[in-house]
């Protein structure tokens, strides 16, 4: 029933997002694309993924995940609410400091909250990811789809 509940909460708010990312201004500068493509074109795999989940979760109902109190979900997943907070806070901080900075403490702290294993290796490659993925986005938008970031 929770695979369900989540399935039918992820579609609607991607649909809530679809709306919003109609006010986004269109393509500028000569660039084909404009600033909405790529949020549609992740919201639109959110969506497939989520009716994956929730049609799985009419074949496997057995198998399917119970929600059995918000307590024990959150003693046991604390990283969830982690991430929520984290997130929010990087989207009040991309105004301010701009897309490459917030999204570097961002992954930062993502994966300070998600890595078990802190080896050489871990921490390098995620230190290199979380410096040259926000980098090379906002390169990639302003040379490919001439869209700004903030």
């Amino acid at each position: 029933m929770a695979d369900r509940v989540f399935a039918l909460v992820l579609i609607l708010l991607a649909a809530a997002f679809w709306h919003e990312s109609g006010d986004l201004p269109g393509p500028r500068g000569g660039a084909v694309l404009g600033p909405a493509f790529l949020p549609r074109v992740i919201l639109g795999i959110i969506v497939g993924l989520a009716v994956v989940v929730l049609i799985q979760s009419f074949i496997k109902a057995e198998d399917a995940v119970r929600f059995t109190g918000i307590a024990g979900f959150l003693r046991l997943h604390w990283r969830v609410p982690a991430l929520l907070g984290a997130l929010a806070a990087y989207v009040a901080l991309m105004g301010s400091i701009g897309f490459v900075f917030a999204s570097i403490a961002f992954l930062l702290g993502a994966f300070a909250l998600l890595i078990r294993d802190y080896t050489r290796g871990v921490v390098i490659s995620s230190a290199v990811i979380a410096v040259g993925l926000p980098f090379g986005l906002d390169w990639l938008f302003e040379t490919a789809l001439r869209t700004f970031l903030p």
